[in-house]
């Protein structure tokens, strides 16, 4: 590649490079340098690690090089959306500063007093913040008289900032600060790939043209998706850390992947997840530790320094390590279950082959056949370029508000003309009537935060407290841990919405894979103590902190794929020739496509039609009613809303959950076939604007606008952020606001984060119509794609105990009792002991020394010698203690059995919770076969589970 870019850079810029070992451009410098030396506002879009950052800073760097004569005080700010951001570009500017003699300084919420204190009185040339930042900076009598010279804002990272509130206040703040800089300055946005690049630009220039350069380096990405399943090492290995078989064979396989490779990141979809793996793979790798945004910044940091100095071979992590934080060179990533999102996957396996022309790898672990469809899907839109599109927050009225508030404090008070057309010129705003301005106007008036008076807005005490306590727009919520009263520990938490709309003695709850009921609550302490309980079905998911929505295009192809599976399972007249076919062209294993097709399979089996974006199938199962359709969570979630409004009218509904490819009811009784034809037919018979006036009614009668209008009030200044508000003051809440802009955000906040209105919309109208097919099908037993919901998000193996993990798999549990290793010792010779895996005894084991069947199954950690030492004493008749007695009671009892049952007696007695007494009323009833034997073995476990805190192993 020439070197073009780089030829007319300053001197010292050159000699720079030189320095560092770097003589060619990479395609983003060789297609940015020259226009944004040229003065342009440009958005440049290409994968991480391409050199963007250099791509925008030496032409900067080479333009203030040259204007020698440009005014004292800062001329560069560049923005990250987090802290972590900022110390990682600051440490790699180093070179850059010394080499340049240019001040470059951080500023965020942990940056100590006194360097503050140095900035405004000796403000840096460049000051590398993050948004919220930017808007303690603006109205600072202190900093505010050194941002006149500021000629270039970079913002890195943009496209994670311009779907957020965040990103409609740095919009707005950029506009605010063109007030106090001399004249426009130049507008330069660095973004990973996006699906609509031409929107982030109008977001990043507001009134200012910006052009795009989307750069496709010389870089390969490779998308396999694996599904792991048990080997006879993991049976054992699932012993070990106390999981599933199906389990330890997703972690030996994360384990051997991070020892193939010299340095790995597992991304997974959240904190609990992040630390349940984490302490598994720990357990098996050493070398692998966690990263989340709830640790602390100093074991954020030496992580990252550990890694990047090649101490650790592995990271799980989160999104916070998504964006471009230095660790050094990655070259594998690894996507624990589905990444639910294309641009997601994108950036995670990007992470990894940093170089260009080297290959970017990720590998999608799947854990259950919908989620292997959905990795495949992800893999295959991220191969063909087809990501979401970023959908910008318009007209957020707690944004506006901070913003007017922020303004009144800007240089001394501002015209309301001049603060609607500053704040109508950020793009997010550009459809914001002026009448609704006003009003907004009023009610911040109203309670105190702004002055109004001669067509000017002025500042407040109250305001300036409010805008400074009310800088960042991310919801400060509170955690409330679950405490299980067997064991008294902490076994998972969860926020404010659980707490305040959910919680109540009695409730079942999903967590962790189980089911638990509310014993107690403690407001005074905020814990919810709990207890295992008996009943799965009708309980609520625990976990909050809501996945990545999975978008309506993911899902509609999920369902193609499914159709196109059995398709092809018709066309070749068999599962096994399909999943080989079908296994190349999805870049899946075999594993991978089997599984999903054995839930395809099974589906058909049925009778049933598949459900996908042209079919909706409403299947009746006991008092449930599930209404499968592939169109994502969003529009689901509003399908939902209006069901519930539409069988409410009807008593034919309890209460409902959905995902992205399911709506589950539960009704008030059994459904029969006339139920399920009714409700067919008021669920699909409604118009477009019944649809609409539907969401609206459930909206006023069920969205519980008190809680999500806490966070927006919080925003407002109207109560303290973080407070916890019980039920009452909620509704005291909702109804004090309900006329005013807080209500209204609250639910254009609802619309655009939580539902699709307009496509709930057209699919009803096709379903009505008869254009999408509407079946319908009454079941004794809910069908294998009913089971996701019905099982309610329940999350895998990994994350549970093992104990209930695999109550419906026995053939798990052969193996894995098969796997175990028992001690057995002879009571007639007290000679002899062995020391075997179950699975490798005679059907009838004897004595290898005297022959007999009489043979003890000792205690785990029970010692053979001591054993056969007390069986000889008391041959000899020598007397014995209690727990010596008590010791060759239980192995008679023990041996009794095995004289009796064989091999059978010891698989039972090798169940964790099953003692001499539970294991001989299960062997007294004589199975037929194994099958029958392992579930009343697995029944007995469980019942220990359920009831161990009453009774010792017997």
């Amino acid at each position: 590649m020439p070197a073009a870019a780089f030829d007319g850079l300053h001197p010292r810029l050159l000699e720079g490079l030189e320095k560092l070992g770097v003589r060619e451009p990479t395609p983003p410098q060789e297609r940015a340098i020259a226009p944004i030396s040229s003065g342009e506002n440009v958005l440049l879009v290409a994968p991480t690690a391409s050199g963007k950052t250099e791509a925008a800073l030496l032409p900067v760097f080479d333009s203030l090089l040259r204007d020698h004569g440009g005014p004292e005080g800062i001329a560069i700010i560049y923005i990250t959306p987090l802290r972590a951001l900022n110390r990682d570009i600051h440490r790699r500017l180093v070179f850059w500063a010394d080499h340049l003699g240019l001040d470059v300084e951080i500023r965020h919420g942990d940056t100590p007093q006194r360097d503050r204190r140095r900035q405004a009185s000796r403000p840096p040339r460049m000051l590398i913040t993050t948004p919220e930042m930017l808007q303690a900076v603006l109205p600072s009598k202190g900093m505010r008289r050194h941002l006149g010279g500021v000629r270039w804002v970079i913002v890195d990272e943009i496209h994670e900032l311009a779907a957020s509130k965040r990103g409609a206040q740095l919009a707005v703040g950029l506009e605010r600060l063109e007030r106090a800089t001399a004249g426009p300055f130049q507008r330069i946005g660095l973004s990973a790939t996006v699906g609509n690049p031409a929107e982030v630009a109008r977001f990043l220039g507001g009134p200012h043209p910006v052009s795009v350069i989307e750069v496709e380096v010389d870089r390969s990405y490779g998308y396999s998706v694996e599904y792991p399943t048990p080997t006879d090492e993991d049976f054992d290995l699932a012993d070990t850390l106390s999981t599933t078989p199906r389990a330890a064979s997703r972690l030996r396989r994360m384990r051997d992947l991070v020892r193939g490779h010299s340095s790995t990141l597992i991304f997974v979809q959240g904190r609990g997840q992040a630390e349940a793996l984490g302490h598994r793979l720990g357990r098996v790798d050493p070398l692998i530790e966690v990263h989340h945004g709830s640790l602390s910044r100093e074991q954020r940091h030496m992580v990252e320094d550990r890694f990047k100095a090649g101490e650790l071979r592995g990271i799980v992590c989160t999104s916070t390590l998504q964006l471009g934080i230095d660790v050094g060179d990655v070259d594998l990533s690894i996507q624990y279950l589905s990444p639910r999102q294309v641009s997601t996957l994108i950036q995670r396996v990007g992470r990894s082959g940093h170089s260009p022309g080297r290959r970017s790898e990720g590998v999608l672990l799947a854990a259950y056949g919908e989620d292997a469809l959905e990795s495949m899907v992800a893999a295959g839109r991220a191969r063909r370029g087809e990501l979401e599109e970023t959908e910008l927050h318009l007209n957020p009225l707690d944004v506006l508000a901070h913003q007017v508030v922020g303004l009144a404090l800007d240089g001394g008070g501002i015209g309301e003309e001049e603060a609607y057309a500053v704040v109508t010129r950020a793009h997010p705003f550009r459809g914001l009537g002026e009448g609704e301005f006003r009003e907004l106007l009023g009610f911040l008036a109203s309670i105190g935060l702004i002055s109004r008076g001669d067509d000017m807005l002025r500042r407040t005490k109250k305001g300036r407290m409010y805008y400074y306590e009310n800088l960042g727009m991310i919801n400060d919520e509170r955690r409330y841990p679950f405490v299980n009263v067997v064991t008294d520990r902490v076994i998972g938490t969860v926020g404010d919405e659980f707490w305040t709309l959910r919680a109540r003695v009695g409730l079942n709850v999903i967590l962790r894979g189980r089911v638990w009921r509310i014993l107690q609550i403690d407001e005074d302490r905020g814990v919810l103590h709990v207890i295992p309980s008996t009943d799965p079905l009708g309980a609520l998911p625990g976990w909050d902190g809501e996945l990545i929505p999975v978008s309506r295009a993911v899902a509609e192809e999920v369902g193609d794929l499914r159709e196109a599976i059995a398709e092809e399972m018709t066309r070749l007249g068999s599962k096994e020739e399909a999943v080989e076919a079908l296994s190349g062209r999805l870049g899946a294993d075999e594993a991978a496509v089997r599984a999903a097709a054995d839930e395809v399979e099974a589906h058909l089996r049925m009778g049933f039609p598949l459900p996908t974006g042209r079919r909706i199938l409403v299947e009746a199962y006991d008092r449930y009613l599930v209404v499968h359709g592939s169109f994502g969570e969003r529009v689901n979630r509003t399908l939902g809303c209006v069901f519930d409004a539409v069988l409410s009218d009807h008593d034919l509904i309890y209460g409902w959950w959905n995902d992205a490819y399911r709506v589950l009811i539960e009704a008030p009784r059994r459904l029969d076939m006339h139920d399920l034809g009714e409700a067919a037919g008021w669920l699909f018979g409604l118009s477009g604007d019944e649809v609409e006036a539907r969401l609206g009614e459930f909206m006023d009668a069920r969205f519980p606008f008190g809680y999500k209008m806490k966070f927006i009030a919080e925003r407002f200044g109207v109560i303290p952020r973080g407070k916890t508000l019980n039920a009452r003051s909620l509704e005291n809440l909702y109804h004090r606001y309900r006329d005013t802009p807080i209500y209204r955000e609250t639910l254009r906040e609802a619309h655009q984060e939580k539902l699709d209105l307009e496509s709930a919309k057209r699919i009803m109208a096709a379903a009505a119509s008869g254009e999408i097919e509407v079946a319908k099908v009454l079941t004794r037993e809910p069908s294998p794609l009913a089971r996701h919901i019905l099982e309610k998000y329940a999350d895998v193996e990994e994350l549970m105990a093992s104990a209930y993990a695999v109550e419906d798999q026995l053939e798990y549990m052969r193996r894995s009792i098969g796997s175990r290793t028992v001690q057995l010792a002879c009571m007639e010779c007290g000679g002899w002991s062995l020391r075997r895996r179950v699975r490798e005894l005679d059907e009838r084991p004897a004595c290898g020394s005297c022959g007999s069947r009489l043979l003890a199954v000792l205690r785990r950690g029970q010692d053979p010698e001591a054993f056969l030492a007390l069986a000889r004493r008391l041959g000899g008749g020598e007397a014995l203690g209690d727990d010596e007695r008590e010791m060759l009671a239980h192995g008679r009892k023990t041996a009794d059995m095995v004289l009796s049952y064989g091999r059978r007696a010891v698989a039972a007695l090798a169940v964790h919770g099953v003692g001499p007494v539970t294991a001989y009323q299960v062997l007294s009833r004589m199975h037929q076969d194994e099958k029958a034997f392992y579930g009343d073995l697995l029944r007995a476990k469980v019942q220990y589970m359920r009831t161990r805190q009453y009774w010792d192993e017997r």
